[in-house]
């Protein structure tokens, strides 16, 4: 893209320079620096090794061996940029949203068979802060807990690219949806298998404002950035190992980075999203 005085710029809110940093812990989660992202005072933790490596071997080859495993078509090897276990919320209504939760929970269950959840531990440890933690739901129907994503697209810079995670919650199409009186986004990545150095992400110390996404035609997407818009604000890389947990500022712009070999195209990814909704620590997919 050629940056020129006609073209948009990217505002909004920052983190200070001594909160704009990766908080990191070995093998436990620290939940105090955990919650400082949740609320918005901090930009990522990183847990080294939180996923045992037996469990880690065990959920890949669940992921490899299920039925519920899914294509998402689009830029990546043979046309498919992703394999999916689990339903994700972007660009769909509440109802069909839950309808994918309800039709995709026995393959998502069937993902921790016969090992461990590392996404309930953390939900688990993050409960015991708060009043009430549950997943989102609406009409007595849940959110999913997890899903699984394979990146099936790492030929180029980025396997997924710069994106926020709070503009996908004020969609028209999820209005009766209480994740929308969220405004703060922590998004949870933990990695069962991560080849070689691919999958690192990225963040970039900005939040877009509402003025900055309706310039660029992002009001409900957040996605994607154009990354030459980003080149002035401040940016850290995270690099993931196999059995990494991480969790990061959502409302910040952030991307996950190629490496432009085959070898990545194996790289696993539990994830959810969590917020508070008032006092209520709620997550989904």
């Amino acid at each position: 893209m050629t940056i020129d005085a006609a073209t948009p710029r990217i505002t909004g809110e920052t983190l200070p320079a001594d909160q704009f940093r990766v908080h990191r812990s070995e093998h436990t989660v620290d939940v105090e620096r955990v919650l400082d992202v949740l609320h918005g005072r901090l930009a990522a933790c990183l847990v080294r090794g939180f996923i045992p490596t037996a469990e880690c071997a065990t959920i890949t080859r669940n992921f490899w061996a299920s039925a519920h495993r899914v294509p998402r078509y689009g830029e990546g090897a043979e046309g498919v940029e992703a394999y999916v276990l689990g339903a994700s919320h972007i660009e769909t209504s509440t109802s069909d949203y839950l309808d994918a939760v309800d039709a995709s929970r026995d393959g998502v269950r069937a993902l921790y068979a016969n090992t461990g959840n590392p996404i309930t531990r953390l939900h688990t440890s993050l409960a015991q802060r708060m009043s009430v933690a549950r997943p989102a739901a609406h009409a007595g129907r849940q959110a999913g807990d997890s899903k699984a994503v394979c990146w099936n697209n790492n030929s180029g810079e980025f396997l997924l690219l710069p994106h926020d995670d709070l503009a996908q919650l004020s969609d028209p199409l999820q209005k009766d949806f209480e994740v929308q009186r969220v405004r703060r986004v922590m998004a949870v990545n933990a990695y069962p298998d991560v080849p070689g150095d691919s999958g690192q992400l990225k963040l970039w110390n900005i939040a877009p404002d509402e003025r900055t996404r309706a310039a660029l035609g992002l009001t409900h997407s957040g996605y994607p950035y154009p990354p030459d818009l980003l080149d002035g604000h401040p940016a850290l890389t995270v690099p993931v190992a196999t059995g990494d947990l991480c969790v990061i500022n959502g409302n910040l712009v952030h991307a996950v980075l190629g490496d432009g070999s085959s070898s990545g195209r194996s790289r696993l990814l539990l994830t959810c999203f969590t917020g508070m909704a008032g006092s209520e620590f709620v997550w989904w997919t």
